[in-house]
Formats: structure tokens, sequence, C-alpha cells
């Protein structure tokens, strides 16, 4: 079992509609700095991003931003460890998913879907391998879940893809099953 010590959280730059999402983002931070590791994230300073991010810093975990330049103005440099900024989206998830040893979804947008994707097909396609965890709150991500299972019922993903997704519906375990890859 190797510790995954950077963890890169995908997540909505929203709040969203149900509070339990700011609960689970936050308990996400708070895990991940007790547990001595490093939250790397998007940058942004609003949504759960802001939750997660602050969480992190507040339990005195290391918080490293990978943003892109001139996108938003929403930025909390107090927080931040360090502070990297990319051109265009392709560059800051490239690189945000590069600085990291596993990468964690929790309820966000497209963005977080897109991210979650890119994981997805790099470790698929053996270009990187990054573990990907799911914290499916409050069932936020069972539809996609459920295609994920289709997907492979009609022959467009292998058993071994199937196993590049770990989800629990805690932090704390899926930060101990991300360990174990």
């Amino acid at each position: 079992m190797m510790k995954k010590e950077k963890i890169a959280v995908f997540c909505g730059s929203r709040m969203g509609t149900c509070p339990i999402y700011q609960h689970f983002a936050r308990e996400a931070g708070k895990q991940i700095a007790l547990s001595g590791r490093s939250l790397l994230f998007g940058g942004c300073d609003y949504g759960l991003m802001q939750a997660v991010s602050h969480a992190a810093h507040e339990h005195g975990g290391k918080v490293y931003s990978f943003r892109i330049r001139g996108l938003t103005d929403a930025f909390a440099p107090e927080i931040i460890t360090a502070d990297e900024q990319m051109e265009n989206v392709q560059q800051r998830k490239r690189r945000l998913i590069e600085a990291a040893d596993a990468c964690i979804a929790l309820p966000g947008g497209l963005g977080t879907l897109d991210e979650m994707g890119d994981v997805y097909s790099m470790a698929q396609l053996g270009d990187l391998r990054r573990p990907l965890g799911i914290l499916n709150v409050n069932g936020y991500f069972d539809g996609l879940l459920q295609f994920v299972d289709t997907m492979h019922r009609e022959g467009f993903l292998s058993d071994r893809d199937c196993g590049l997704i770990i989800v629990r519906q805690d932090i704390e375990s899926l930060l101990s099953a991300l360990d174990e890859l």
C-alpha cells in the first residue's frame, strides 16, 4: 500500500442546491489535510472549490492552485501554498492531473465531468495512470455510474477499464481505497 500524497479534487465552482454537497466538500478538504496529504484544485475561490480548499487550509493542509490566467478574479492567495497559472483549460487539466498522485471527483458540472473523463481516458490508454475516486454524495453520480455500466455491458469498456474508478460514500474510505492501488 502506497499513500497517495497529492490529491487533485475536481468539483463545482457553484455550491449546488443541496447543502450536503458543501458539507462533504469541507469534509474532503479537512480529511485530506488531517491525513498529511496536499490538496490540488482548480484555483477559484467560490462554490465547492472554495469549500474544499478553505477546509484543507484551516486544518493545516498544503493547498496548490492550478488556474487559468485571467479566467477568474476570485482567488484567495492567503490559503494557497503554491499557485500555477496556465493559458487554457487543456493545459490546466493536464498539469493538474500530472501533478497529482490520485484524483477525486465531488459533485460539479460539465468542467468536473470533463476532468473526470480526461483522467479516465488517460488511464484507459495507459498515457498517465492516476486512480480516479468518486465521492458519491447523496447519489449524485448514480446516473454516470449506470452509464459506465452500460458502456461495459455493451462492449465499449473492458473489465479492466471498469476497475479504474473507485466509488465510496465517505472520504476516509475513499482515500484508503485509493492508497491500495
